[in-house]
């Protein structure tokens, strides 16, 4: 079999995530790069030895290439993804799909009228506690799922503090489009994609004046970069979700609080309840009865790399014509219910559908 060529949009810390998984893949070549930082762009190129260099993305979506991986700015995810389905590239996106729905659909639609495969980087998603508790969901073990609770909280950690990340017109949003996208996505994929009927939202800006930088990207990959200063994005956001099937979310993402930290998931069942949290150990733990009484198990699992299981899953999905693990349906849903929660906290008023 020929090799499937790959193209990468975007320089950043996340590429060399992408880059060293498409590496792992036999019959796959990192064909060429581009970034507009030109001093990043050619650190990158060096490093993984990627000969073809591009300025200007345009220029890539041009090239001979089977898969264009974008790891750009969130506000620029809809124009490149658009541009490469419609030049016959299959596209492997970074998180968020894009900064509101209107975008996210155009991609979409772009997708379902080339025949590409289109795939948002909800690396989240190919952990084995996460496809252990799909399984639990899928099989009926819990039964009827009615609440859901899901965290990623940081006490101190702004990403890219004054660049890209904290620019709302760059970014769409803080840590709730940042990291509350990721374990939304996976509530949502758990869930079975239930439809948002009601939305509340709320966002607080606290510690813009003892901001401390997060460490992401890596401090070694920010070659040539020269922030801004701006941080004009939440620094925490929350939200309640109501779904039309009865069930309810509550949504919880912060880069900087003083609170607990990690990542929690909790679904609550009417068989069974099943929560995931960092700050467990072991830390996933199922909570049921058996014979009349009530039990906690816990249970452990390997250590998985999920960008390259991520990476490895769409190129099998681009080899043998599958689809992709992200539907549009739950595309679609996750950023609704963000950019729904960020209407929300503006208007002061819960949103209804």
């Amino acid at each position: 079999m020929k090799k499937l060529k790959v193209g990468i949009i975007g320089a950043g810390g996340i590429s060399h995530c992408h880059i060293d998984a498409f590496r792992q893949l036999p019959d796959i070549e990192i064909a060429a790069i581009c970034d507009t930082n030109q001093e990043k762009l050619a650190f990158v190129a060096e490093k993984f030895g990627i000969l073809k260099r591009f300025v200007n993305w345009e220029d890539i979506v041009k090239e001979p290439v089977d898969i264009i991986s974008i790891c750009s700015p969130n506000a620029f995810h809809a124009q490149q993804a658009v541009a490469a389905l419609k030049s016959g590239k299959h596209v492997i996106c970074e998180k968020p799909v894009a900064t509101n729905v209107e975008e996210a659909e155009m991609i979409l639609e772009t997708a379902k009228q080339t025949g590409n495969k289109f795939m948002v980087a909800f690396c989240h998603r190919f952990a084995p506690h996460s496809q252990f508790m799909k399984k639990m969901v899928d099989n009926g073990q819990l039964g009827e799922i009615y609440y859901a609770k899901a965290s990623y909280l940081r006490r101190r950690g702004i990403p890219g503090l004054g660049t890209w990340f904290t620019t709302k017109k760059l970014a769409g949003g803080g840590p709730l489009i940042d990291v509350g996208v990721h374990i939304l996505d996976l509530v949502i994929y758990l869930m079975g994609c239930p439809e948002p009927e009601l939305i509340l939202g709320v966002t607080y800006n606290k510690f813009k004046s003892q901001a401390v930088d997060g460490g992401w990207p890596p401090l070694w990959s920010r070659v040539g970069d020269k922030p801004i200063g701006t941080f004009d994005v939440e620094d925490l956001g929350a939200g309640f979700i109501k779904f039309n099937n009865g069930a309810t979310l509550f949504l919880e993402a912060s880069w900087a609080g003083n609170s607990e930290t990690g990542l929690k998931i909790a679904l609550f069942g009417t068989k069974s309840g099943v929560q995931y949290s960092t700050s467990l150990h072991p830390p996933l733990r199922i909570y049921g009865e058996l014979n009349g009484v009530v039990t906690d198990t816990t249970v452990e699992f390997p250590s998985v790399n999920v960008y390259n299981a991520e990476i490895e899953h769409f190129v099998n999905c681009v080899k043998n014509n599958t689809q992709p693990i992200t539907t549009p349906q739950e595309i679609i849903t996750v950023i609704k219910i963000i950019q729904n929660i960020y209407r929300s906290a503006e208007t002061g008023k819960p949103v209804e559908f």
